[in-house]
């Protein structure tokens, strides 16, 4: 029996030190980066007629005007009050809705440092991921695999995401933010991460072209990637936007006619100084090889380039490509 105690606590002890590793592998950058967060991270609260909390989660900036949040906020018909983390002081909500991922839209707010985001399809299974605690402490995590929702894929995450801190900003190493925290409401242990490749998609909200399409077709929109996203370049600002001068109709897979699949392939795509794509990275796709359907649409396309003092630039687009059944 004393073996059995002493084991176990060599277990617990060798548990606590890898955690306090984990944690304390933050460089001096990224734990500043991740502990400034909380100045643009909201407390959203969902109330009844009686003015009475019904739901309550959290949002960040990645926009001066625009919060993430979770769909359970926005899903609910009643009002919204969002105040910030650090402040009493209320924002108010302009509108709120689901593009991509849940959002409001908020009165800009020029004291605000919109979260930066980092590239979440280099990350892997096992690697460290941090969000903060109700108490601002830095609490540390793993990857510990990943799972499809609604055709899009998330990851699976080693921190204690509850009701009370679904919809705040995950962060890699670096301080940069990979994704925004959901609760698995099937009684797993592990917590949900929507990756960042949705963040940034939806950054672009507002812009001309973003929305629901007509169905007829590929659909596109064009607007600055984000920086700080990996190794995709920041894109400058153009004098003129890349126009679609032809592209291939989407084809459906036999598969997906067979299982009446409809809807959309949501992408970004990199447009080269010559007019091509050249880089294509899914944000949210779908089965039956519809996906990949669309990467070929996107390949296939040729746009006349933007332009920046008369000369072209390469930047990224978002495009939106849309299989409908008639």
């Amino acid at each position: 029996m004393k073996r059995s105690i002493n084991l176990a606590m060599i277990i617990a002890l060798c548990a606590t030190a890898i955690f306090s590793q984990d944690s304390n592998a933050l460089n001096s950058t990224a734990r500043q980066r991740i502990e400034q967060a909380r100045a643009s991270i909201v407390v959203v609260k969902a109330l009844d007629e009686s003015n009475k909390t019904i739901s309550q989660a959290l949002g960040f900036f990645i926009r001066k005007d625009l919060v993430v949040t979770d769909s359970e906020i926005v899903d609910r018909n009643s009002q919204r009050h969002v105040t910030a983390a650090t402040k009493s002081s209320m924002l108010k909500v302009l509108s709120s809705g689901n593009y991509v991922l849940p959002y409001l839209l908020l009165e800009s707010q020029p004291d605000v440092s919109p979260l930066s985001l980092a590239d979440s399809e280099r990350l892997a299974v096992n690697d460290s991921v941090y969000m903060l605690d109700d108490s601002g402490e830095i609490t540390a995590g793993k990857i510990t695999g990943t799972t499809t929702i609604k055709n899009t894929q998330a990851f699976l995450v080693s921190l204690p995401i509850n009701s009370d801190n679904k919809g705040a900003p995950i962060f890699n190493r670096y301080g940069e933010v990979i994704g925004i925290a959901a609760k698995i409401t099937d009684g797993h242990s592990a917590g949900l991460v929507w990756p960042s490749e949705l963040l940034a998609s939806l950054k672009h909200l507002g812009e001309p072209g973003i929305g629901v399409g007509r169905g007829g077709g590929p659909q596109f929109s064009v607007g600055p990637t984000p920086t700080n996203t990996g190794t995709s370049s920041p894109t400058p600002a153009v004098v003129s936007r890349p126009v679609r001068l032809s592209s291939p109709q989407p084809r459906y897979t036999e598969e997906a006619r067979a299982n009446k699949v409809s809807g959309t392939v949501l992408l970004r795509v990199q447009v080269d100084v010559e007019g091509n794509v050249n880089a294509v990275r899914v944000v949210s796709g779908l089965p039956y090889g519809l996906t990949e359907r669309a990467i070929d649409v996107a390949r296939g396309s040729k746009f006349k380039p933007a332009m920046k003092d008369g000369k072209p630039v390469a930047v990224w687009i978002v495009l939106e490509i849309n299989f409908n059944l008639y």
